[in-house]
């Protein structure tokens, strides 16, 4: 019966493709910089922003600053498999991300700040009729960070900064289970030493037999931290660097199972290893009832495989190092360039282990293999007045994950992004910025279910072709005081 566990790890594996997604970490942390295509690494706007983007631009600021702003995401997208040609559309809602920056200049040269934003998140929901139910259907990734930071002009030309990140996280995961794919008890039917168990597919039940749905919900509060440094070489020409530290997420969580009704029945007396299924035994009753009474016992609340139990892995995202550089031209123009490179090296593997299995057995070692990202951002902005500054900008990004794991809870891939954004005076202390971005991902061949008794993954899983674009809407007032 240990066997059947594993549908637990491949629901708890779903958790660092969330958190590992280059498409879906969000970089639009303030509305101002995603006009611009997210760069300002070597030129941070003046909104506080300059927190996550580069600590080093409070250094010099005057007054104090607040700046509250939202990023609306609507992420649309679809999966068309190979052998029907049947397309499932992604039925995901608009997606709402929060900044919130507080700035203050102590002194001529020391500036400090508050931040609360959301580099991470993510909401993946597909439809119940989607093969890829039995990956995941429904899920949810949720990460505030809090950085109080502090930033200090060394010379004129010299400022440095850095941040303390105070991670909240909270993941929440739902998946359907196949009957087809799973495990026979081994009570019921033992394993030979080094050979996978038999599963129930082999005995006549049909694939893509929902008998199970999962639940997973882990939280979790981590430490990181963000380093910048800013040299202007001229009143024109300024460069900057930005490095977002690795952060350790020690996730603690909660595994339960609920049984989904087949409505099937034995055809035939069936002998599977020491049990004899009589002809028209219910097929639910059979998973549910316990062993003591000739069941399975799968959903026995006391001693059934599909009780709620914990379950724990130790998942650490990838360091981050953006470079930029920024040249003020005449009548009020700037251009900007960012370069961002993100170690998803670092994430090759994920252990994952059920606390209360004390033989060990159902610890899991799964494969990622992803690979380290380039990204490149081009922007302009334009000082028309005193009261409209317009900008624009392109970005692109490599894709974190291999061919080989492109699944239902994560499809990413490389993008190509364009960007339009304005800040308008309201009034004398205060501002609104508003931005639109597109997002246009390049198709991807991926699959909608995950390996099974610890196979590698590999390309010749993948069943179908993903889609995905996005628009990207920024909106957010400042207020000087």
């Amino acid at each position: 019966m240990r066997a059947c566990v594993w549908y637990a790890l491949v629901l708890f594996a779903g958790v660092p493709t969330l958190l590992s997604a280059q498409g879906f970490g969000i970089y639009e942390q303030g509305t101002c910089a995603m006009g611009r295509a997210g760069t300002g690494v070597a030129a941070p706007c003046s909104d506080g922003s300059a927190m996550f983007f580069n600590p080093a631009g409070l250094a010099g600021l005057t007054g104090a600053h607040a700046t509250i702003g939202v990023t609306l995401i609507d992420i649309q997208g679809g999966f068309t498999d190979d052998v029907f040609q049947q397309h499932t559309e992604l039925d995901d809602p608009l997606i709402g991300v929060p900044q919130l920056y507080i700035s203050y200049g102590a002194t001529s040269k020391l500036g400090i700040g508050v931040g609360l934003f959301a580099p991470y998140g993510l909401e993946t929901r597909w439809p119940m009729t989607f093969d890829g139910r039995f990956a995941g259907y429904k899920n949810y990734l949720r990460s505030i960070y809090i950085q109080p930071t502090l930033a200090y002009q060394l010379t004129p030309r010299l400022s440095l900064g850095g941040g303390l990140d105070i991670v909240l996280g909270k993941v929440e995961l739902n998946q359907r289970l196949d009957l087809a794919q799973a495990p026979v008890p081994a009570s019921i039917l033992p394993v030979s030493p080094g050979m996978p168990p038999a599963v129930f597919g082999q005995f006549g039940i049909a694939p893509g037999t929902d008998f199970a749905n999962t639940h997973l919900e882990a939280t979790k509060t981590t430490v990181g931290a963000h380093f910048g440094a800013i040299f202007k070489a001229s009143d024109q020409l300024s460069f900057g660097a930005n490095f977002l530290t690795q952060a350790k997420f020690e996730y603690s969580g909660t595994a339960s199972f609920n049984q989904v009704l087949t409505g099937l029945v034995v055809p035939a007396s069936l002998t599977v290893g020491a049990l004899t299924i009589p002809a028209g035994t219910p097929i639910d009753v059979l998973l549910g009832a316990p062993v003591t009474s000739g069941g399975l016992g799968l959903f026995d609340p006391a001693t059934g495989v599909f009780r709620t139990q914990p379950v724990t892995t130790t998942i650490r995202n990838p360091a981050q190092l953006e470079l930029g550089v920024a040249y003020k031209l005449a009548n009020g123009w700037t251009l900007l360039g960012d370069y961002q490179l993100t170690w998803w090296s670092q994430f090759d593997e994920l252990d994952i282990t059920f606390p209360q299995d004390a033989s060990g057995l159902l610890s899991r070692k799964l494969f990622e293999n992803y690979q380290n990202t380039s990204g490149f951002r081009f922007g302009a902005e334009w000082a028309k007045s005193a009261k409209w500054t317009l900008r624009g900008g392109y970005l692109h990004h490599d894709g974190a994950a291999p061919a080989e794991t492109v699944t239902p809870l994560l499809p990413e891939g490389q993008r190509n992004e364009f960007t339009a954004g304005a800040t308008v005076k309201l009034a004398k202390s205060l501002t609104a910025d508003l931005a639109y971005q597109f997002v246009r991902q390049g198709d991807r061949r991926g699959r909608t279910r995950e390996p099974i008794f610890n196979q590698v993954p590999t390309t010749g899983s993948n069943n179908g072709l993903y889609t995905l674009h996005a628009h990207l809407f920024g909106v957010s007032l400042g207020y000087a005081f």
